[in-house]
């Protein structure tokens, strides 16, 4: 059986046969930035898909589609409410009513 060696070979003399050390220079910070746009983006996946999940009542014990929360900061009161829709689109992107 013959084996095939398509690769090139790097040195040029023939009586040095050791593969050349190439270090690469490595930018650990820009490693970091690049993983973490990863785990984000893994996990936006999974909230649009779990807000998805509770808007249409899958997964969910209630069908309400809205929620409610009030904090106090520097003694004033805030009430935060989200309301989910669920709404269809046209081919030109316009929302349409149902």
């Amino acid at each position: 059986m013959q084996i095939n060696n398509n690769r090139k070979n790097l040195n040029t003399d023939n009586n040095n046969t050791e593969v050349p050390n190439i270090e690469e220079e490595r930018d650990l910070e820009l490693e970091n930035i690049v993983g973490n746009l990863m785990i984000a983006q893994y996990q936006v996946d999974k909230l649009r898909s779990r807000l998805s999940e509770r808007t249409v009542g899958y997964g969910s014990a209630s069908n309400k589609k809205s929620s409610a929360h009030m904090f106090r900061h520097n003694d004033k009161w805030y009430k935060v409410t989200t309301k989910v829709e669920e709404v269809s689109l046209d081919s030109n992107n316009n929302v349409v009513k149902p």
